[in-house]
């Protein structure tokens, strides 16, 4: 599925999320999906990068679990936007945008999971 992003994050997910009726998720839900699909995007491409691996039979993506960080930061970003109404590509871009600036503030942050004190 092509589409205006550059991020083939952003294509991954849409490619995940075409086939359903997406629009009619509840934020969690869709978070949870976006979730899964990034979370295969990243396996996939650090197993392309290993001489000789393959995936083997790739199912339909899982979504991502309830209590995954990612997802509450998602739908906290998903509940101030009127997404219904965006395209699948937008959809995808913002939400790849979304999850990438959580990132940034979580490796940023000191404590587990966060960035690291230097000695």
């Amino acid at each position: 599925m092509a589409g205006w992003w550059a991020d083939a994050r952003a294509a991954a997910v849409a490619e995940v999320l075409a086939p359903f009726a997406w629009r009619d998720f509840t934020d969690r839900m869709l978070a949870r999906r976006v979730v899964g699909a990034v979370d295969r995007y990243v396996v996939l491409r650090f197993l392309s990068t290993i001489p000789g691996a393959r995936a083997g039979g790739i199912g339909p993506v899982e979504p991502a679990d309830v209590d995954d960080a990612r997802v509450d930061a998602l739908v906290r970003t998903l509940g101030a936007r009127q997404w219904r109404a965006f395209s699948l590509d937008r959809l995808c871009a913002e939400l790849i945008a979304a999850l990438a600036a959580w990132q940034a503030d979580w490796e940023a942050a000191p404590g587990p999971g966060g960035a690291v004190e230097d000695r």
